[in-house]
């Protein structure tokens, strides 16, 4: 029976505003961007993004996107990965408190919005398609994360995306991969990419600042590799619109802004979006005026017009630029370590299109001969880019490693190598270990060609006579991970637990297959040789346990992180 053909989705699940855009995977294989996302006002009009927003009345949710309306959950992405800074940002704090009043999980608050923007989607695709599309064509969808998210927080991700009655066909690429894809494929149609060409890429978006650095090894078909190890950190451009309130806040009193509604600073926040925020060049000279109503003292006066400088303007714009600045740098120097040379920093996502932020990393780099671009259609790239990457992925040829991974195991104790701390006597070998050493299986930085695995050889030691009174023995490992550059030598506060791998296997197969010894202590033990396979895919992991050349009966492998 032949194959059908494929349709590719590639879904950018963003902080402040996310994006759908699909291809059939033949012909042409034209990219289609969802852009008639419906709207409350004149301000949004047609739009490559909409809202990360949802509302819930009587814990169902009711709306979504430009339409959501009272006091609708944001920000709520950032709470897969809530580390310290989380709590900073007074959004994500109400994102918290609104997940205890509605007794709702994230996942289930990411599911339902995922839910949404997948049937808003869908008729997108049914109208250009046929509203049969999903039998006729096989889905395959692409759904992105941030470069400096964690394992687990992918991995929550993934969880919520199937929850949302995603195809189970779905993959994971970082933010900005997917951006680098749209972008030097536009500059190779365009001829103006060469071999040997650096570029670093500034996925600035709403919420999080990404970059990963890539080498160009073949301009057409496009292959490139990444030639630096990625980084982000939370200095989008909605810390821009909290910089503004706090400015609002300072001029009419923070107990007078609360007064006013809701609806009504919402509107003031879209005049800074659409009037300032995304036109501001810098100009320090020129001031700027907003409306919220209820900010003036006489109700009976028309004093609701708060006057803002530009010079508080640009206050904000560096505040948040100062940050990305130091990222840029940080890449730029890797490229540097590596003998290589930056040919261009390429600016992509909603802040990257803007010209205070080109502008102010024009100045540091033109001197050193390094261009500063801005991409065509930059707000989208990330989104087309996911599905560009689903239909040939095969472009990014390697990654660079963001964190090493390895295990801990206990080996034969060497005076002068090891601890004394760590020692201990071994009862089954009669010879003294060391204990929670780490065996390091990749290292940070080093490079990940594609469809590379890891492979982990290890054993357990059981009494014969344990075997012999159960039915299965069960088998459990623990995969950790390390952010440290160098990578530490045994358990401490930089090594981490990333996933528990549990397993079972018979234990008459085990009798079967293994010679009993005599220990130490007197009794018979036999030694359980398996083999652990962990795929390195592009941005999460794969797990396979076999022993004696088979896979196990039954696996399971689940992430330990707990924040």
């Amino acid at each position: 029976m032949a194959s059908k053909p494929e349709i590719v989705v590639g879904i950018d699940f963003g902080t402040t505003f996310s994006g759908f855009s699909w291809a059939a995977n033949s012909g042409l294989k034209r990219v289609h961007l969802v852009t008639d996302w419906e709207t409350s006002n004149a301000f949004e009009g047609t739009n490559e993004k909409v809202r990360t927003w949802i509302s819930y009345t009587r814990n169902q949710p009711t709306s979504f996107g430009y339409t959501a309306v009272g006091r609708p959950f944001k920000w709520f992405k950032i709470l897969l990965q809530p580390d310290h800074y989380s709590q900073s940002v007074q959004d994500v704090r109400n994102a918290n408190k609104g997940l205890r009043e509605f007794s709702k999980s994230l996942e289930e608050v990411i599911s339902d919005y995922l839910s949404w923007i997948w049937l808003r989607g869908k008729e997108d695709i049914a109208r250009k398609q046929g509203h049969d599309f999903e039998l006729r064509y096989d889905i395959r969808v692409i759904l992105t994360v941030p470069a400096a998210w964690k394992p687990i927080a992918k991995d929550r991700t993934l969880r919520a995306a199937k929850r949302a009655g995603l195809p189970e066909n779905i993959e994971l690429v970082t933010e900005p991969e997917a951006a680098a894809l749209a972008t030097l494929s536009a500059k190779s149609d365009e001829h103006e990419l060469q071999k040997g060409d650096v570029f670093v890429v500034c996925d600035a978006g709403g919420g999080t600042v990404d970059l990963i650095s890539y080498q160009v090894l073949n301009p057409s078909p496009l292959q490139i590799k990444e030639c630096g190890v990625g980084e982000g950190d939370l200095c989008g451009s909605a810390f821009l619109d909290l910089g503004f309130e706090n400015i609002i806040k300072t001029k009419i009193g923070e107990s007078k802004y609360n007064t006013t509604k809701e609806k009504d600073r919402k509107k003031m926040l879209e005049d800074f979006e659409y009037r300032i925020k995304r036109h501001f060049n810098g100009d320090i000279t020129k001031n700027y005026s907003v409306e919220l109503r209820g900010a003036g003292d006489d109700p009976d006066e028309d004093d609701d017009l708060i006057d803002v400088r530009g010079s508080a303007v640009c206050t904000i714009f560096d505040h948040v630029c100062n940050k990305i600045d130091t990222l840029v740098e940080n890449q730029v120097k890797q490229v540097k370590a590596e003998g290589l040379k930056v040919k261009a920093i390429l600016l992509v996502g909603g802040f990257g299109s803007s010209k205070y932020l080109h502008s102010r990393l024009d100045k540091i780099y033109r001197q050193r001969g390094i261009n500063v671009l801005q991409a065509n259609d930059p707000w989208s790239a990330v989104c087309r880019g996911a599905t560009m990457w689903g239909l040939e992925h095969k472009a990014v040829v390697s990654r660079n490693a963001r964190y090493s991974y390895g295990y801990s195991v206990n080996v034969p104790f060497e005076s002068g190598k090891h601890d004394m701390v760590d020692r201990y006597w071994d009862v089954s070998e009669g010879i003294h270990r060391a204990r929670d050493q780490m065996g390091w299986l990749l290292k940070w930085g080093e490079e990940i060609q594609a469809g590379r695995t890891l492979v982990w050889f290890d054993y357990n030691t059981f009494k014969e006579s344990d075997l012999l009174s159960s039915s299965t023995r069960s088998f459990t490992r623990n995969l950790h991970y390390s952010e440290a550059r160098i990578a530490p030598s045994k358990k401490s506060h930089d090594v981490i637990p990333l996933v528990s791998v549990d397993f079972q296997i018979d234990s008459q197969r085990i009798l079967e297959t293994t010679e009993n010894r005599k220990g130490a202590d007197g009794n018979l033990w036999r030694d359980v040789n398996f083999k652990m396979e962990i795929e390195l895919r592009n941005a999460d992991l794969g797990f396979t346990v076999l022993y004696m050349g088979k896979k196990v009966g039954y696996m399971k492998a689940s992430y330990r992180e707990n924040f």
